[in-house]
């Protein structure tokens, strides 16, 4: 079977979506800096959990994962994900989730709606629920270039409870869920909005996390 699979490998090479050098779809070297770890940071008065340090490898495996679906990179993102719940769920089992929204433009762009994928995929191992309650009340500027304090101008107000969900589960216990981490105003604003709408926000769970720019 190694004779075959390296014989296609020499038809249809391949690049690793960590470092995107000619390999597998993911190197060895890469699958090491992919290691998952505990990582327990704070976003106003709440707890993060996060298993992998965010780095040049964390980002092209996650845009390979959300931007081109590469199944495998999905996996990789998912079992990050189960080891940040593994042990938040020590803390506070029984949590449901709840997925960060992406926008419209970028759910139609990926034809896929990737948190909310990944959510329902690592419930199934916990046997929690999944509540897509969240959902954009207004245009939100791409993240990715902008500073601490533009990140949460930008976001502030920004989401909101989706009206068939204002009413019900009230008191849920809940989990926040995102891909990644970085200055926390994205956890921090979904946190505002769920507290208003009347849910309990026992913490949040990410993949990775930018440790320099954690609040």
């Amino acid at each position: 079977m190694r004779l075959f699979s390296d014989f296609k490998f020499l038809l249809f090479p391949t690049r690793c979506f960590g470092c995107r050098e000619l390999d597998y779809s993911i190197c060895s070297k890469c699958r090491k800096l992919w290691n998952p770890h505990l990582y327990q940071s704070r976003v106003s008065n709440l707890a993060v959990y996060s298993s992998i340090s965010y780095s040049p490898v964390a980002k092209n495996i996650l845009l390979a994962a959300k931007e081109q679906s590469v199944k495998s990179a999905d996996q990789l993102v998912s079992n990050a994900i189960k080891a940040s719940l593994y042990e938040l769920f020590q803390k506070h089992p029984s949590c449901a989730l709840v997925p960060i929204p992406s926008g419209r433009t970028s759910n139609r762009r990926r034809g896929r709606e990737f948190v909310n994928e990944m959510a329902i995929s690592v419930a199934r191992d916990f046997g929690v629920a999944v509540l897509p309650i969240l959902e954009h009340q207004r245009i939100i500027r791409d993240q990715s270039r902008l500073n601490i304090s533009s990140r949460r101008e930008n976001l502030a107000m920004g989401l909101s409870i989706k009206p068939e969900f204002l009413g019900k589960y009230s008191g849920e216990n809940l989990v926040i869920l995102d891909d990644l981490v970085t200055t926390g105003a994205t956890i921090n604003e979904a946190n505002r909005a769920l507290t208003r709408g009347g849910f309990v926000v026992k913490a949040a769970a990410t993949a990775c996390v930018a440790l320099r720019r954690r609040e």
